[in-house]
């Protein structure tokens, strides 16, 4: 079964041009206007991968990403129109996994998804045999 998204972003065109990308490569994708609707989806959905805004009312982007991370490890790319240097690092150094200013293109963000995907399944693969520790390796 495909990877469930969710899309976070008080813009509901953003939301909206997301889910049809997201839906044409197989995602299953939820979307919701704020981090505080994320956060309770969360306490009810297993998510694979978040793509959430920066500046949203309420809770930011921001925020949201340090009690995620309180919780768990999976991917979590910011889209922002804020794109100062100081802005991605702030983000990348609170949580994100990736950073995408906007404007965006669909198509680069998709690429990006499936790049955190991919890592996050590789090291996260519970069926994947363990790795013998050998002494020479220490």
């Amino acid at each position: 079964m495909k990877e469930f998204i969710l899309v976070v972003d008080d813009d509901k065109d953003i939301r909206r041009l997301l889910g049809i990308y997201l839906g044409n490569e197989g995602y299953r994708c939820l979307a919701c206007e704020n981090a505080a609707q994320a956060l309770d989806i969360l306490e009810q959905y297993q998510v694979d991968l978040i793509l959430i805004d920066v500046m949203m009312p309420g809770i930011d982007g921001i925020s949201a990403c340090l009690q995620i991370r309180e919780k768990s490890r999976m991917p979590i790319i910011f889209m922002s129109a804020k794109s100062e240097d100081i802005d991605i690092i702030q983000g990348l150094t609170v949580g994100g996994d990736d950073y995408v200013t906007k404007p965006f293109k669909p198509i680069e963000l998709l690429a990006r998804v499936k790049a955190q995907l991919r890592r996050y399944k590789q090291y996260n693969d519970k069926d994947r045999p363990a790795r013998k520790i050998r002494t020479e390796d220490l």
